[in-house]
């Protein structure tokens, strides 16, 4: 039902339907060593920045919400690229199959959230690799909106991921799927290397 769900709600992507994502994806897919590209769907959220991937009966779907997609017509494809790039990781991986496999030690308390979490880094690399120009970017638009990501100080990102530490904090990551997004950024900042400016902006 939930497959139906996005395959009646939202808009499937290809060559004639946002082209300029499909090449995108397209692009990718081949350098991941996909024969066929995911099936690729845009879907309304409300104002979510957000994308995933997810599996039924061997068919993989890759759905993006809309306002990442938004990205790509204002000058913020290589973030949008980096956001596609990170879920076809997680295809590549087959993270979707394994946890199916894994799904009884996932019941674990804490081991669940730690495989996940595991899941997410291996993604931000490999998305990171494939497109380094967008790594900050595609992470740091999920921290701050569609727009104001362009105005982050990368270098105060990498300075508040150091500071902010403490029991809080790390109880509340153990319990959580994915990382801490600021410890997120700073790693993929230190994998890519990025060019920051003295003012601590990203160079375009």
């Amino acid at each position: 039902m939930f497959i139906g769900s996005i395959r009646g709600n939202s808009i499937r992507v290809s060559d004639k339907q946002f082209p300029e994502v499909y090449k995108i994806a397209k692009d990718l897919s081949q350098k991941i060593g996909f024969e066929e590209v995911p099936s690729i769907y845009i879907m309304q959220s409300g104002g979510m920045l957000n994308a995933f991937a997810t599996k039924f009966l061997g068919r993989n779907f890759v759905i993006i919400y809309s306002d990442v997609l938004e990205l790509a017509y204002k000058e913020g494809e290589p973030a949008v690229a980096f956001i596609i790039a990170h879920e076809l990781a997680h295809i590549k991986r087959k993270h979707l199959t394994w946890r199916g496999l894994l799904y009884p030690a996932m019941l674990v308390p804490l081991l669940g959230p730690a495989y996940s979490r595991a899941c997410e880094y291996t993604s931000d690399l490999i998305a990171a690799q494939l497109v380094p120009e967008g790594a900050i970017q595609g992470l740091t638009v999920l921290a701050t909106g569609k727009r104001l990501y362009q105005k982050l100080n990368i270098l105060e990102v990498i300075n508040q991921s150091e500071e902010e530490s403490g029991f809080w904090i790390w109880l509340s990551e153990k319990f959580s799927n994915h990382p801490n997004l600021i410890k997120r950024i700073n790693r993929v900042y230190y994998e890519t290397k990025v060019v920051i400016d003295s003012k601590g902006y990203q160079m375009q």
